[in-house]
């Protein structure tokens, strides 16, 4: 998101703010005190680090195929996290069971589940993938296996629009009812 006005150029990526709202406004989930798995070291992965951070989780642990980008992706971010603990990982040696599991590796649009362990999740864990429509679908009926609560990043769109509306003018808009609304449309275009 860009904007440019009297105060002069303001440039941000309102993806991480759009998942947090996402999780803590349309579920029952609060990520304070959670043991969150971001799955993926890229840009959305980047996108989301930080809000997550600010979110004020136990623990953050960033597992990637290659651990030497989790490495990056974590290092860039450790002054921000001060006392949430943050480490790296690779994808097997994550550890578990986490309370939030987010996928935002590529996985999803090569049509597959993530290639982490079935015990990086417990019963009743949120796992969310990034992706939403078929993309997702690989990871939701994954997770879902595994007794989590499986969710799309459909929500997280919508949030991420909506913080960026309030950046432009000022107005908050309701989301809820969009998310329904594009909800209802995905299932009819699915069905």
């Amino acid at each position: 998101m860009l904007r440019f006005d009297a105060d002069g150029w303001f440039a941000d990526n309102t993806d991480g703010i759009g998942l947090v709202r996402d999780i803590e406004q349309q579920t029952d989930f609060r990520i304070a005190a959670a043991r969150v798995l971001l799955i993926g070291a890229g840009g959305a992965a980047a996108g989301v680090l930080g809000p997550l951070i600010d979110a004020r989780p136990r623990e953050i642990v960033v597992a990637n195929r290659t651990r030497e980008r989790a490495a990056t992706l974590v290092d860039r971010h450790l002054a921000l996290a001060g006392r949430v603990p943050l480490r790296a990982s690779g994808l097997g040696e994550c550890g578990g069971p986490f309370d939030l599991v987010i996928n935002s590796a590529s996985t999803s649009l090569q049509g597959v589940a993530p290639p982490v362990p079935p015990t990086v999740l417990k019963r009743d864990s949120l796992a969310i993938d990034l992706m939403y429509g078929e993309a997702a679908q690989p990871f939701l009926d994954w997770a879902r296996m595994q007794g989590a609560q499986a969710r799309d990043g459909l929500g997280m769109l919508v949030e991420q629009a909506a913080e960026a509306f309030f950046v432009w003018r000022g107005v908050r808009p309701r989301t809820a009812p969009v998310l329904a609304a594009l909800r209802e449309q995905l299932a009819r275009v699915g069905s």
